[in-house]
């Protein structure tokens, strides 16, 4: 083995800060990601403890109306016969209301882990007062009538009634 001239040596040296230099850029680039990704975990798991530890504190709470649902949704007995009480029940608080009813038509039942639901289509012609107490009456807290969409607009050839459209949903227990 012979000895490396100075040349050789500064080279060498050269070389080998430049590869120290080369794999402490690589591993820094990698632990920086690294920390950044754990970092990024750390906050989205905080949050989730957060948000379970606020549910947690407001347990009684969920277990109430857990039950009062449990008590007070009724279960579907009849997947036929629901849609037409639906309907007649619509038909009797529109009439209370001064509300004419047109097009009424079923929807395809649908069936939830958490509710079975049977909705109908509906077309109103009304005034704006009527309409807003026909709302109001349909949608009581024991009733789980769901308006699903709505589109209300004012009557062109007359403007001071309200055409509106609606489907409506009633949520039975699963």
């Amino acid at each position: 083995m012979r000895k490396l001239t100075q040349s050789e040596k500064t080279l060498s040296c050269i070389v080998a800060a430049a590869l120290f230099i080369l794999l402490n850029i690589i591993l820094g680039s990698y632990f920086l990601n690294h920390k950044a990704k754990l970092t990024d975990q750390i906050a989205t798991k905080t949050n989730k403890l957060k948000s379970l530890q606020v549910l947690f504190a407001d347990r009684q709470l969920w277990d109430k109306r857990a039950a009062w649902l449990q008590q007070k949704q009724p279960p579907l007995s009849n997947d036929n016969r629901a849609g037409e009480q639906l309907l007649e029940y619509i038909k009797s608080i529109a009439q209370k209301n001064d509300v004419l009813l047109e097009n009424p038509g079923f929807a395809t039942p649908a069936k939830t882990s958490y509710y079975h639901s049977v909705s109908l289509t509906i077309e109103t012609k009304s005034t704006w007062p009527a309409l807003i107490a026909f709302l109001r009456s349909v949608q009581q807290p024991e009733q789980f009538l769901v308006f699903e969409s709505a589109n209300v607009q004012i009557e062109s050839t007359d403007p001071s009634m309200m055409h509106g459209k609606f489907r409506i949903a009633k949520w039975y227990a699963p």
